[in-house]
């Protein structure tokens, strides 16, 4: 089987011969072509079977049912069968802009906790002509408010993280008919948040065969069912009767006139339920504030004299700024679907073949030239390098400074285009920057030859690197960061001060910045990255096939465990480490020592020049150590098999791909605060407990926890598993992808110098 896709595109159809080639079209001619469609044929009588079987592109993939089963089964039939990271939908009568997906996912991918995320909508009639937009509610609080009662999202527009899904064991449920998808949201939404971007990314087709046209009643009821009871469960204490008051202002139904005020004061109590229902209600809630206050006050048109005046008070008092927000809005309203329009028309056009091929190939994606600056090729990005290169978006040519600035043995096997620097070590370098300084020249030389468009460095820590900042500023070329350092852990006073001064003048000036993760992001944002301009490029390893490695290898695991000196019933925990004074192995070995279990047995997979005396202090402490040495990377997946835990104690450590390794092989974890993967990769008592930098008695207890209980290392093993499936190569190349075609997009925008 292939390569899991990024993003697995669901489509259900039921006799859609009129409309369904152009959304086909549209979804196969995307901006990002790492994806499968999945096209579930419920049961057609039309033309649609030769439609699809006509389609000549390997990346769809039919699934027919034999009957009419219904929009909710046909859909949990492609979500089983999809195996992308994300899953997007889209009807077979609509039709998705260019740049829907790459849209969506740059937003998916950029670290937000974001698990389901739609976009507004331009409607688009039966003869092709577009008509009104549609916005949806913006920000994770309006999505919560606006669930209440109605769905907060158009179905086709949504892209949702498929490992929500499958973690909670969510699927449509048929029952709800009409509003399957209104009730999936509910339940989605109770695990995880939910957003809308305020562009249109599709549009919306409006015709009379639609189930909202010929079944609207049937959807109403549905709608209504779940609306009840989610209000219910924010607030039970408003009652029935008052509960469906407030439900009909929120829903914008019709309301007796003597009822009105009533109506809107049960409304505004839903509002502080609703408030009290959220942490940080007030910081929260506001964007549910100004949806409630507009919902009033348009329910006030519908009264007059004294209540009407009532009704704008208490809109007033939920937004004073509603006036002027209403102007903004209709005005930022009337200008995106102007620009829709053209879009939409453009789109449409080339969809149908109307003018040619010049159309069509600006409306495919280019190759962008892009140079890429890195200190050295390693086991664990090379990969990743060689799954960007391999994209058609990007012409890739990779700089490195050296075949290595720190001393590593391990081999490479790169598929990617490399230039590999010549340059002299700077003498006393490795003792300040932890890694060697090689002045290389060479580097501008390399660089025009290159001639890139978009200039990716790695740091600011090596000379490459500093130079290829200053040669893109020169020859006003965008440049992206890749950063891996964070704030955390101790540093040298001056060390601080020179990051703090030259830091953030690079980031600012900066297209944007790609991250290993959740600290490396805090400190970018911190010295002035916009924060949606920094997205996530993982130090990470090959998931899927580190995890199926270890599968194979399961079978030998007793013989594995024999091979490090184990005993049936000991329990090995492992640390996969230089054997160096800032990884905290000496603590991890007075825990091992405080933990006082006898079953434990430390092994120490690496070398370096703290071998000797760890080896002394497990002997003084009496604690049982096997010192493994270096393993071969390819071999290195048979000491985590053999493992029952995974420790890592260290006092300074940007990101830890060893985490990632671990976790991929389902092992418990006990990491210090100071290990970058630890803010990503742990859930402190769901798959590991994280532990302060040198605290032993945190970390004696964690082991501990660990020894005394089989079923909870097994419990954190399968959750560490779960998690370490979102930090696969997938969602790291879309990042990177989204993150250059903005640097491009930028100079294209850039007015020219005087």
């Amino acid at each position: 089987m292939s390569a899991a896709p990024l993003v697995s595109v669901l489509l259900a159809v039921s006799n859609g011969e009129h409309y369904l080639r152009a959304a086909i079209e549209s979804v196969l001619r995307q901006t990002i072509s790492d994806l499968e469609l999945i096209v579930v044929d419920d049961g057609s009588t039309d033309e649609t079977p030769e439609i699809l079987a006509v389609v000549d592109d390997p990346r769809l993939q039919v699934l027919r049912n034999e009957g009419r089963l219904g929009l909710a089964v046909s859909l949990n039939r492609g979500l089983d069968e999809a195996r992308g990271r994300y899953v997007a939908r889209l009807d077979a009568d609509d039709i998705a802009f260019p740049q829907r997906l790459e849209r969506q996912l740059q937003r998916m991918v950029s670290g937000s906790s974001i698990a389901v995320l739609g976009s507004a909508v331009l409607e688009l009639d039966a003869s092709g002509r577009s008509g009104s937009l549609h916005l949806m509610p913006a920000g994770p609080a309006a999505v919560r408010w606006a669930a209440l009662f109605s769905s907060p999202f158009f179905h086709p527009s949504v892209l949702i993280d498929r490992e929500v899904l499958e973690r909670y064991g969510l699927r449509y449920d048929p029952e709800y008919l009409e509003s399957e998808d209104y009730d999936l949201w509910t339940r989605l939404l109770t695990h995880a948040e939910g957003d809308n971007l305020t562009d249109p990314l599709m549009l919306y087709r409006v015709h009379p065969g639609q189930a909202s046209q010929s079944r609207g009643e049937l959807q109403r009821a549905f709608q209504e069912r779940v609306s009840v009871r989610e209000i219910e469960r924010v607030a039970s204490k408003l009652g029935a009767d008052r509960a469906e008051l407030a439900r009909r202002v929120g829903a914008g139904l019709a309301i007796e006139a003597e009822q009105l005020e009533d109506a809107a004061c049960a409304y505004v109590d839903l509002v502080r339920a609703f408030e009290l229902s959220l942490q940080q209600a007030v910081a929260r809630s506001k964007p549910a504030r100004e949806a409630a206050s507009r919902t009033l006050a348009r329910l006030a048109l519908r009264a007059s004299g004294r209540t009407r005046g009532t009704l704008l008070r208490q809109a007033a008092a939920l937004d004073p700024l509603l006036p002027t927000r209403a102007v903004i809005r209709r005005t930022r309203r009337l200008t995106a679907a102007r620009g829709a329009r053209v879009e939409a028309a453009a789109w449409l056009r080339d969809l149908r073949g109307e003018g040619a091929s010049d159309r069509r190939r600006q409306s495919e994606p280019r190759a962008i030239r892009v140079a890429a600056v890195f200190p050295e090729p390693t086991p664990y990005r090379a990969p990743l390098l060689d799954r960007v290169a391999a994209q058609p978006e990007v012409d890739l040519t990779v700089i490195y400074a050296a075949e290595t600035v720190a001393g590593r043995t391990w081999r490479t096997d790169r598929r990617h285009r490399a230039v590999f620097l010549r340059g002299a070590r700077l003498p006393g370098a490795r003792e300040i920057l932890h890694h060697d300084y090689p002045v290389t020249p060479g580097i501008a030389h390399a660089l025009v030859a290159a001639r890139p468009e978009v200039v990716v460095v790695s740091g600011w820590s090596t000379f490459a690197a500093q130079a290829a900042i200053v040669w893109s500023r020169v020859r006003r070329v965008p440049y992206v960061l890749v950063v891996e350092s964070h704030d955390e852990g101790p540093r040298a006073g001056w060390r601080r001060q020179v990051k703090g001064a030259v830091v953030p003048r690079v980031v600012e000036r900066a297209s944007g910045v790609l991250v290993t993760g959740t600290l490396a992001r805090r400190s970018m944002v911190a010295r002035g990255a916009p924060p949606e301009r920094v997205r996530v490029f993982a130090n990470t390893i090959d998931v899927e096939e580190f995890g199926k490695q270890a599968d194979q290898l399961a079978s030998r695991r007793d013989e594995l465990r024999n091979e490090l000196g184990a005993r049936p019933d000991d329990v090995i925990v492992l640390s996969v480490a230089r054997l160096a004074s800032e990884k905290g192995l000496d603590v991890l070995i007075h825990a091992v020592a405080e933990a006082e279990d006898s079953r434990l047995l430390l092994v120490l997979a690496g070398d370096g020049p703290e071998r000797e005396r760890l080896e002394d202090l497990a002997g003084v402490r009496g604690v049982r150590l096997t010192l493994a040495g270096d393993r071969e990377w390819e071999r290195i997946v048979e000491v985590y098999v053999a493992a029952d835990a995974f420790a890592l104690l260290s006092e300074r450590e940007p990101w830890a791909v060893v985490v990632n390794e671990a976790a991929a092989c389902g092992l418990p974890l006990v990491l210090s605060d100071r290990v970058g993967a630890a803010h990503d990769l742990l859930r402190d008592g769901e798959n590991g407990f994280l532990v302060g930098a040198g605290d032993v008695d945190a970390a004696s207890g964690a082991l501990r926890k660990l020894a005394a209980d089989p079923s909870l290392r097994t419990d954190f093993g399968k959750r560490s598993r779960e998690l370490a499936q979102d930090w696969g190569y997938g969602p790291s190349v879309a990042g990177f992808l989204a993150a250059v075609r903005e640097a491009v997009s930028d100079t294209e925008r850039r007015p020219p110098t005087s």
